[in-house]
């Protein structure tokens, strides 16, 4: 990838660098938090916020919280379950005033509840009934989203990933698609080191999945490689602080991902990802993933030896799902849920997937996990 900026001018100045046509509008904005309530203002919007609670501390964000249709999300506790989404829609539809854009501000979970939220306020049933694909749903109000930390790619994908009460699926509707997308790198300046860190590792395995995957288009998987190369430079340069450079790569990155993901699919790293989701609320996706990717290297053997560099060159311990109360009794669940994870398995494995994800591996690679 070449002539990538190194600064808000470079960024702000840069012609579109995906190549997967996406459904939302992107604004960049070196004054993120503004911008959006100006927008909202001068499209006579009657706006619902969902904000991460985590930012209440940071002065920046301080006009959010003083919006008068607002719900607070706890991300930090736990990823967005259908449970959370069922209850926001009774919220908003309990208001006097009824609201035609639903605004999600935090992270990739924040998102992807205000995602599910917009899009299951057309939608009669509780929302662990639309997780799956391909499902018949009305488009509910308009979703726009302010990404408080880069490498989600949530931003703009027609998926809101949720925990239900069987299983960890998103709801994957063109609906679902945030409309507008307000990009500032500089408001990810307050995240710690370790959301930082594990999030843009999130975002190398998204673009190394879909770069292996067997189903990806040809746009997808040279997004991909862009957003491969842009992640790596900035998990092999260090983490530690914060640095206006590696924020623009991160968000160019994150949108990136979210692209590569419209024309393409991850793979195992994430089916295997979303057992040990399933059984342990407090375990952040990113984390998931990252030990899922440590126990695949008969699959993915640069991606594994790659995760374990990163680790490495930015001082993070390696984490293990015992660290989440995971253990040996989990397995059968687990293995349960991955299998469920067919069109991943397909994406990794190709057509012949059916051979080579078996209910005998997949309890392989939890046993390994388990035992570290």
């Amino acid at each position: 990838m070449k002539n990538v900026p190194a600064d808000m001018e470079g960024f702000l100045s840069l012609q579109p660098w995906w190549r997967t046509e996406v459904p939302t509008e992107i604004i960049r904005s070196r004054e993120g938090v503004g911008e959006l309530l100006h927008r909202l203002e001068k499209e006579k919007k009657n706006p619902f916020f969902v904000v991460d609670s985590v930012l209440r501390n940071q002065p920046v964000f301080a006009p959010l919280f003083g919006q008068e249709a607002l719900y607070l999300f706890d991300a930090s506790a736990s990823e967005p379950k259908t449970g959370d989404v069922d209850t926001v829609v009774s919220i908003v539809k309990s208001r006097t005033t009824s609201h035609d854009v639903v605004v999600g501000i935090g992270g990739g979970g924040t998102m992807d509840l205000a995602k599910a939220v917009g899009i299951c306020l057309a939608n009669p049933e509780p929302a662990h009934v639309y997780q799956g694909y391909g499902l018949d749903m009305k488009k509910g109000a308009d979703i726009w989203v302010l990404p408080t930390l880069s490498g989600t790619g949530a931003e703009i994908t027609p998926i809101a990933v949720l925990r239900g009460p069987e299983k960890k699926l998103g709801i994957n509707n063109p609906y679902t698609a945030p409309s507008v997308a307000v990009i500032d790198p500089g408001l990810t300046s307050g995240v710690r080191k370790y959301n930082r860190f594990f999030t843009l590792m999130d975002c190398y395995f998204h673009h190394y999945e879909i770069m292996k995957s067997a189903t990806s288009s040809g746009d997808a998987v040279s997004d991909a490689l862009d957003g491969l190369f842009l992640s790596k430079g900035i998990l092999t340069s260090g983490v530690e602080e914060f640095r206006m450079d590696n924020a623009v790569r991160s968000a160019m990155a994150s949108i990136l991902g979210g692209s590569s993901t419209i024309g393409g699919r991850v793979g195992a790293a994430h089916a295997i990802s979303y057992g040990l989701s399933n059984s342990a609320p407090t375990l952040p996706h990113s984390v998931a993933v990252t030990i899922a990717m440590l126990s695949l290297g008969d699959i993915y053997p640069d991606g594994c030896e790659d995760t374990i560099t990163f680790l490495r060159i930015n001082g993070m311990e390696t984490p293990k799902a015992r660290d989440f109360g995971i253990g040996a009794d989990d397995v059968g669940k687990m293995t349960k849920t991955a299998l469920g994870m067919e069109k991943l398995w397909q994406s990794c494995f190709g057509d012949s997937w059916k051979e080579r994800a078996t209910e005998e591996y997949i309890r392989g690679v939890y046993e390994r996990i388990v035992s570290r």
